[in-house]
């Protein structure tokens, strides 16, 4: 086969090829905004993007859990902070209870308010956040402590050390949360109730107004108002979380910042200078192509006589 185009038109044509190629090639950037879409646009960025990516998306997943956990510290906050309203309102029962006008009706009329506050403190011990019990420690698909309407007593139904820890965007970890055991049952080496414990202090007020008894009322009156102290400082560890917890996530917010801005500058394209080199080459294309159409074409049968 015998081809009609000159070595000089077929040069011509690769060049028009590669300009066409090059035009198509800076348009899909402009469209996309990207000028490294594959491995070859960039050889040598490759390795970069790639882990940019990886450490974006790990970011990403780093500020979901902080902000999660958040709410769930939020959470937990707040219901110490209604247990310790509720510790006020059975110190003014108990204090009520130790009037020299008070009798034995009245003070077991004052300990039955005494068990309701009792049962609210203990479903506070049952907060949960996104079906997970918030002081449940490790195990925290079950509630630790319940309140027996028929005895009126406290039940503990577990103890179980809270080991929930959360990753900062460095990697480090920290501890999120406290059990109930910790929280509202503190006890000592022999597994006695031990000074600051929420439950032995309520419900020794109960017993004392139901006895009829000052003296145990007094005492009991002075183990709330530890009671309550204790629980403040329990809440204290929460609100040093929440800050921990807001800290790493500014801290992730602007790491995410830096590697978005990093991974543009090396994958995005620049749509201006894009812009302006399409122009160009849309305009060279047309020139090309308007040039090639003047010139002369022949072929093996133009030169043969007729």
């Amino acid at each position: 086969m015998i081809s009609n185009i000159s070595g000089a038109g077929q040069l011509f044509l690769s060049s028009l090829s590669q300009v066409q190629n090059a035009l198509t090639q800076t348009q899909l950037q402009v469209s996309s905004g990207v000028e490294v879409t594959e491995p070859s646009d960039a050889p040598d960025q490759v390795s970069a993007i790639l882990q940019l990516h990886a450490s974006i998306q790990a970011n990403q997943q780093t500020t979901a859990n902080l902000t999660s956990v958040q709410s769930e510290v939020n959470s937990a906050d707040q219901s110490l902070s209604n247990v310790t309203t509720l510790l006020d309102q059975v110190q003014t029962l108990a204090s009520q209870g130790l009037g020299l006008t008070q009798t034995a009706a009245s003070r077991a009329s004052l300990a039955s308010q005494v068990q309701s506050l009792t049962q609210q403190i203990v479903g506070l011990s049952q907060t949960t956040f996104e079906g997970r019990y918030v002081f449940g420690g490790a195990s925290d698909q079950s509630p630790s402590y319940q309140y027996d309407t028929s005895t009126q007593t406290v039940d503990r139904l577990q103890v179980s050390p809270s080991t929930r820890q959360v990753a900062d965007s460095s990697g480090a970890t920290f501890p999120v949360g406290l059990s109930a055991n910790q929280v509202f049952d503190v006890r000592d080496a022999s597994d006695l109730p031990a000074s600051g414990n929420v439950f032995a202090a309520v419900t020794a007020v109960s017993v004392a107004l139901l006895a009829n008894n000052t003296s145990a009322l007094q005492a009991a009156a002075s183990s709330v108002s530890t009671a309550s102290t204790y629980v403040n400082q329990q809440q204290t560890f929460y609100g040093q979380t929440e800050n921990r917890i807001t800290q790493a996530l500014s801290v992730a917010s602007q790491a995410s910042i830096s590697s978005q801005q990093d991974l543009s500058d090396r994958q995005d394209a620049n749509v201006t200078s894009s812009i302006l080199e399409m122009t160009q080459e849309s305009t060279d294309l047309q020139a090309a192509m308007a040039s090639y159409a003047k010139l002369p074409h022949t072929s093996l049968f133009s030169v043969l006589p007729s």
